[in-house]
């Protein structure tokens, strides 16, 4: 599994949550992590099998939840609009007894704790809510030795520096029954501490992305996976093009998918071999070939060639394929942009004939729908047909 990108538009490049709820920031040497010690023993997501993950809808905000005795350890990791580019890391104890949180850089050069404001070397910031009632630092050698056999420290942190970037240093928090710890990471020099009860919450940030996802190309695909890694790829497509180079297939994705704002923006930071490449694409292929694609944009401009293919003078092919195991079931667009306007349309069943409706802004456009009915086209603007599909799989 991939890791999963998290930041905000407008914020520079996105940190990245592995599937145990590592953190690795932008341009950072050194990675984040996150291990509780209820009663029992010590849990490190890296080493447990009860370890699930989802993002929260479709936005850039990851859960991670961790079995621990009669209930959960939940971490929440998500980008906040502010100064340093803020990534909220949030550990709620979602169980009836309390736990402590070890809070763990490792691979770093540098750490300086002040009270509840950590300085990792010297380009990022950790604040949490209060600081850390124990410590434990190491070397070369692994941290989880003095943090599990009880061998933490207290008292204040002296700090810690090694040129090998080798440094490994645990913060421990105890988190009470059914309360919720919060860290921010920030960046840049002397990153700034922020105040981590002034950033919005994980509901709240993902009802934003919703609204920032909406005002583009929205599907339904008749596939549950196909539809779930079209929802994930476009926040990890608009998150890859707030980088310093996002790339022609990254570009391509944005200006097929309609985020027109990202689009400029990407532009100016295409070389000009990328924006040379850009300016064709692929001729649509299969359904299969699509999901095959390994990257999220390179899949998404796949998908977008089969939902609408609308080359410059020739008219426009919808659904350049409609697999059979699709048959009676529905599929939508919404707000695909075509030249000249927006174009909608739909795909309803009537026994073993497709209803298809559409509406374009667009004018003087000629609309096909060759997965379907390769005899079937139209240039009204508006309207509903019921088409004789093929036999065809695809």
């Amino acid at each position: 599994m991939s890791p999963i990108s998290v930041g905000t538009v407008g914020g520079g490049a996105p940190a990245y949550v592995d599937v145990d709820g590592t953190v690795r920031p932008a341009g950072a040497g050194w990675t984040l992590e996150w291990w509780i010690g209820a009663d029992d023993r010590w849990r490190l997501p890296t080493n447990e099998v009860a370890v699930r993950q989802q993002r929260l809808g479709d936005a850039p905000v990851v859960e991670t939840a961790m079995r621990v005795p009669s209930g959960d350890a939940v971490q929440r990791v998500y980008g906040a609009a502010g100064h340093g580019a803020p990534i909220v890391v949030e550990v709620e104890n979602a169980s009836p007894a309390p736990f402590v949180l070890a809070l763990v850089v490792r691979g770093a050069g540098q750490v300086v704790v002040d009270g509840a404001s950590a300085q990792i070397d010297r380009q990022f910031g950790l604040t949490t809510s209060r600081a850390p009632s124990r410590w434990a630092k190491s070397v070369g050698a692994p941290v989880q030795i003095p943090v599990t056999t009880g061998h933490a420290e207290t008292g204040a942190f002296p700090g810690a520096t090694d040129r090998g970037a080798r440094l490994e240093v645990a913060l421990l928090h105890p988190v009470a029954h059914r309360t919720t710890l919060r860290a921010v990471l920030t960046a840049g020099k002397r990153a700034p501490a922020v105040d981590p009860r002034t950033m919005p919450d994980a509901d709240d940030v993902a009802r934003g992305w919703a609204r920032v996802l909406d005002r583009a190309l929205r599907v339904e695909i008749p596939s549950e996976a196909l539809n779930a890694r079209v929802h994930a790829a476009r926040a990890e497509v608009l998150l890859a093009g707030q980088g310093r180079s996002p790339g022609a297939d990254v570009f391509a994705a944005l200006e097929d998918w309609g985020f027109d704002a990202e689009t400029v923006e990407a532009w100016r930071r295409l070389s000009p071999r990328e924006r040379q490449a850009v300016r064709t694409r692929a001729e649509p292929g299969t359904w299969e070939e699509a999901e095959a694609r390994p990257g999220d944009a390179e899949f998404l401009v796949a998908v977008r060639r089969l939902l609408v293919d609308d080359g410059p003078k020739r008219p426009i092919d919808l659904l350049a394929a409609w697999p059979d195991a699709w048959r009676g079931r529905p599929l939508s667009v919404h707000d695909a942009p075509i030249a000249g306007g927006l174009l909608s349309y739909a795909v309803r069943w009537h026994g073993p004939r497709a209803a298809f409706l559409w509406e374009t802004s667009a004018s003087q456009v000629t609309l096909r729908v060759p997965g379907l009915d390769p005899a079937w086209s139209t240039t009204d603007a508006r309207g509903e047909a019921l088409l004789e599909v093929s036999g065809r799989s695809a």
